[in-house]
């Protein structure tokens, strides 16, 4: 089986890490804080780490599609709206890149904490559980604009979309109403009047 993977390919499979590994990680945090479960808050922190450790590959693979968008080697070509959602979709990823890196940072010093400032460590986790509900946030925004670059049925409807094309009106000589052809009426035929019957001559 031969499988012909391109960076696009690669970015779409990887995109949804953000998303969904980030929320399987806040699971582990919460049930180790109600529990008070260092081992248990532990795995969530390591998976919230694993999340930000696959951002690099995920950022670089989509900037690679992107050129090879751009550079018109995928098929077919972008549309302008197209066009517009791929350049939103880079932007948001811009932004959210750097929160899920910050939740990483926190998640190492909880990890660190959880060995000698339990306490310490119960705060910088909850930090970090907030912080995964901003990139989850974030996540899905940037990927909502990225569903746009192809997919029309993810386009919003703009209020041009449900105009309706008004009719052309008629020309003038197409309003002029031709005027009727008189009908010839036929003539009465004369009859004879009893009255004017001749009479006999005696």
């Amino acid at each position: 089986m031969h499988l012909d993977l391109t960076p696009a390919h690669l970015h779409l499979a990887l995109n949804h890490i953000p998303i969904i590994g980030l929320a399987f990680s806040c699971l582990p945090i919460v049930i180790g804080i109600l529990a008070q479960s260092r081992t248990t808050i532990a795995a969530g922190l390591i998976a919230t780490l694993l999340c930000a450790g696959a951002m690099p590959t995920i950022m670089q693979t989509g900037s690679e599609a992107s050129h090879s968008f751009k550079e018109g080697k995928t098929l077919p070509p972008f549309d302008e709206a197209g066009r517009i959602a791929l350049h939103m979709h880079a932007g948001r990823a811009d932004k959210t890149t750097p929160v899920i890196y910050a939740c990483a940072i926190l998640a190492l010093f909880a990890l660190l904490a959880l060995v000698k400032f339990p306490k310490a460590a119960l705060w910088l986790t909850s930090a970090v559980l907030l912080g995964n509900a901003i990139s989850i946030s974030l996540s899905i925004w940037t990927a909502e604009a990225g569903g746009r670059i192809r997919h029309l049925e993810f386009r919003p409807s703009t209020p041009w979309d449900n105009v309706v094309t008004p009719t052309p009106a008629p020309s003038p000589a197409a309003m002029t109403t031709p005027a009727p052809t008189p009908v010839a009426t036929p003539l009465p035929i004369p009859t004879a009047s009893p009255m004017a019957s001749p009479t006999a001559t005696p």
